[in-house]
């Protein structure tokens, strides 16, 4: 019995099949990037843009079948309108070999900012325990659709109504005149003990640019795992995003462009328990004079990702 890691890319609409090599007794799958552009165009006078009706991004675990007791399968949706083009990259941690009492993983599904998912057993003081972002969905219900700043975030707690028991939450931000109906779907992975060989944790990426900057974008983040052997595998999920335009801005934003998430994870291999990614952050308006066609970028200055990683020796 043992851990093994998958990552793929989809299109929205596309459902992703990850092969494991014996029969999966735990899954936890999340979102490890993704990237949404929309279909903005001036829409009159000398300076335009189109709203947008919000966003989101859906994985919805399929039935594999009897006789794929080796496959999980995770279909990816991405919804908003209008959208031009939509990836999203998905990785699934699972225990390969049959059941554990030891390993959980505890799912919600859509819950409203703050709302608590039903309390699954686990154990009463586990040794680690991380959520992470299977799904969110960020609308807009009436009035303007302008986007100052988005979110989601996803996270894990005791139960305290029902000792040894754990729920997962989640928070969606959207702010703009008739944001509403913001939701998350979280999974949290709670282990009871230490795993052997096998090292899980989490990593923090926050940046703040000025107007002058051109560094937007991506950063190279290093983890150091403690793990004293070499890495064979490594990945990393989603637990939370925020982006937001200027605060001295008095006039939200139209989006046009949005990428949150991590890169294929490599270990280094001069150093031992030590991997490394590449951390992406983007929100861009992008408004287009009518009478020139001339495209006016506007990035987003404050940023912040969460990711939980695991890694194999």
């Amino acid at each position: 019995m043992s851990w093994q890691f998958s990552r793929k890319e989809v299109v929205s609409g596309d459902t992703a099949t990850f092969d494991f090599s014996g029969d999966v007794g735990l899954a936890l799958y999340g979102i490890s990037r993704f990237d949404i552009n929309f279909a903005t165009s001036a829409s009159g006078g000398n300076l335009g843009g189109s709203s947008i009706s919000g966003f989101g991004v859906k994985l919805t675990r399929e039935n594999a079948g009897e006789d794929s007791k080796r496959q999980v399968k995770v279909k990816a949706e991405v919804t908003g309108t209008p959208l031009s083009s939509a990836r999203v990259w998905i990785t699934v941690i699972a225990w390969v070999g049959g059941e554990s009492s030891t390993r959980y993983v505890v799912s919600g599904e859509e819950l409203a900012t703050g709302q608590m998912s039903r309390p699954e057993a686990v154990v009463s003081l586990p040794e680690f325990s991380a959520a992470v972002l299977s799904g969110f969905k960020l609308d807009f219900a009436s009035g303007s659709h302008d986007v100052s700043g988005v979110g989601a975030s996803a996270g894990i707690s005791a139960s305290i109504t029902a000792p040894g028991s754990a729920y997962v939450t989640g928070a969606g931000t959207l702010t703009g005149k008739g944001a509403s109906n913001c939701t998350v779907s979280p999974s949290g992975l709670v282990l009871g003990e230490a795993q052997e060989n096998a090292w899980f944790g989490m990593v923090a990426d926050e940046s703040t640019y000025t107007v002058n900057d051109i560094n937007w974008g991506k950063t190279k983040l290093r983890v150091e795992t403690g793990a004293p052997v070499a890495l064979r595998h490594t990945a990393v999920l989603l637990q939370s995003f925020f982006g937001r335009f200027s605060a001295m801005n008095l006039s939200p934003m139209p989006l046009s462009s949005v990428t949150f998430g991590a890169s294929e994870p490599v270990a280094v291999s001069a150093s031992p328990g030590v991997f490394e990614f590449e951390s992406t952050r983007w929100l861009a308006d992008c408004t287009t004079i009518v009478n020139s066609g001339k495209e006016i970028w506007t990035e987003a200055q404050t940023y912040s990702a969460v990711y939980v990683w695991a890694a194999l020796g």
